[in-house]
């Protein structure tokens, strides 16, 4: 089962949600989206009460048993225009039983994309991971690595439909909005990309996204590296934005609690 992975420290939609799934075992979490040391405590207990791994982390183990029955279908978009990605990223998603939505090769990579994913998803998303190479203030979907010059220099393909950056909005602004309707109660976008979230400039294309789709929208500070465990985890501070009038802890109070039950 694809999966989400949080620990102490992450400060994000998904954190909400995991709350709220931990709330409905017994725990009695404020739901503000940080996973701080209550939390920490929280997921320990279900760990132990489950005889799972007691570590604290919530990952491809605990995941999928706090989940049970509820729909919150995971979907994942990987830009293989570089192979690398395919290679990682992609085989690291195939490997956990994900059917990630592979993206390259077309200069309007972020319609692409936009198409497979409408067309695949059965359902309601909870989480859609956008994995791709960035920058700040910059996603990209469908452009790989970009090329090199006749001097061997990299020429950036930001600008291109193929990414979603703060100068292009207003041309992928209508493919992006199509994305509305595909999203649960819980949805939210994260953008594992490469200093995508850094700074205002990051922010406020968070934001704009955020007010198109309707959902929260996370990204990356820091470089990003993943594979392995790296690919379904953010590595090192984000930044999110959610539709207009809400914050992240507003947002995460605003969520429907989940109706309780016992787990296996």
């Amino acid at each position: 089962m694809n999966y989400v992975f949080l620990n102490r420290g992450c400060v994000l939609p998904a954190v909400g949600v995991l709350q709220l799934l931990l709330n409905r075992q017994g725990a009695h979490l404020e739901v503000d989206g940080i996973f701080g040391q209550r939390t920490e405590s929280a997921v320990r207990q279900f760990q132990r009460s489950h005889r799972l791994e007691v570590d604290g982390v919530v990952g491809e183990q605990t995941w999928p048993r706090l989940v049970g029955d509820e729909d919150l279908q995971i979907a994942d978009c990987v830009d293989i225009t570089d192979p690398s990605l395919l290679r990682l990223e992609a085989t690291d998603l195939l490997l956990t039983g994900g059917s990630p939505f592979l993206i390259g090769g077309m200069c309007n990579g972020v319609e692409q994309a936009v198409q497979q994913i409408t067309a695949g998803i059965r359902g309601k998303v909870f989480l859609l991971r956008f994995h791709g190479h960035g920058n700040v203030g910059a996603a990209g979907v469908g452009f790989g690595e970009g090329t090199l010059d006749s001097n061997g220099t990299k020429i950036n393909m930001y600008g291109e439909k193929s990414d979603i950056d703060t100068y292009n909005l207003d041309e992928v602004r209508p493919y992006l909005a199509r994305l509305r309707g595909i999203f649960g109660p819980y949805g939210n976008i994260q953008f594992m990309h490469c200093k995508t979230g850094r700074g205002t400039t990051g922010l406020a294309l968070l934001k704009n996204i955020a007010q198109i789709v309707g959902v929260p929208v996370t990204a990356a500070v820091n470089t990003q590296y993943g594979s392995g465990i790296k690919t379904f985890k953010f590595e090192g501070p984000t930044q999110t934005a959610c539709p207009p009038g809400m914050n992240l802890k507003t947002w995460c109070t605003s969520r429907r609690q989940f109706a309780c039950m016992s787990l296996a």
